[in-house]
């Protein structure tokens, strides 16, 4: 029987993914597999969002935060440690984490029409948006992040034993709070066995997966909210940062 990382470097990418999700939580027996096929996935990707912030630096974006925070051997090994104590770590997710860690196309340049802070050095008022739409600029947590999270929620249990605990959430923010409004998060519930979890919060995106939220970002340049503008609306600069999505 082909493996699905066969299937899957065979260029049978959505296909994979669809039966993957399928399966809820990944048997032990198939888990290698899964974990195979997620890491090539986010090799993939990791191409594409280098190649964005490439570009992304010939139009002057000015970051609102480090753009890219690669995993070290320390982060590894905190991983490591923290799936530990939370329990299975959906498999799309924990590649995500080892291969392309932070990833953040928050802030701000006028060729793209995205305006975190009114200056990069400062913070304040967003600036003046020309359309109805937010960017929504991709956004990956770190391991660090992850890290904090967790002993937060930790101290919160154990400072209040008698609340209910709905349960362990990895946030991020959404595409309000990338523009410097006030807005939610996207949520991960935790832990999770599955092989691509449903990521909560994303505007007009009701039970999105992770790989899939990264297909559609990747298609649009690493700002997927403007697939919901009228096409005269999107910023002609975008074009050079899309892509088909090959993952």
């Amino acid at each position: 029987m082909t493996s699905y990382f066969q299937r899957y470097a065979g260029g049978e990418h959505e296909a994979v993914w669809t039966e993957l999700r399928a399966l809820g939580p990944v048997p032990e027996a198939l888990r290698e597999d899964v974990v195979a096929v997620a890491e090539r996935t986010m090799l993939r990707a990791d191409r594409h969002i280098i190649r964005i912030e490439e570009q992304l630096a010939g139009l002057g974006f000015a970051p609102a935060w480090q753009v890219r925070e690669r995993p070290s051997a320390e982060d590894l090994a905190e991983l490591d440690r923290l799936a530990d104590e939370i329990g299975r770590l959906p498999a799309a997710y924990e590649a995500g984490l080892r291969v392309l860690g932070g990833v953040s196309f928050v802030g701000d340049c006028t060729a793209l029409d995205l305006g975190h802070r009114s200056h990069p050095d400062h913070g304040g008022a967003p600036r003046r948006r020309t359309v109805a739409v937010y960017p929504d600029p991709l956004w990956l947590p770190s391991v660090q992040s992850l890290g904090e999270e967790w002993a937060e929620y930790r101290e919160d249990a154990d400072e209040y034993p008698d609340l209910a605990v709905d349960g362990f959430y990895q946030g991020s923010p959404d595409e309000l709070h990338t523009a410097n409004v006030s807005g939610a998060s996207f949520d991960l519930a935790l832990p999770d066995g599955c092989a691509d979890p449903v990521v909560d919060g994303v505007g007009g995106r009701p039970g999105i997966t992770l790989v899939e939220y990264l297909r559609t970002s990747i298609a649009w340049g690493g700002f997927p909210g403007w697939s919901f503008a009228p096409s005269q609306e999107v910023p002609p600069a975008l074009a050079a940062l899309r892509a088909t999505p090959d993952f």
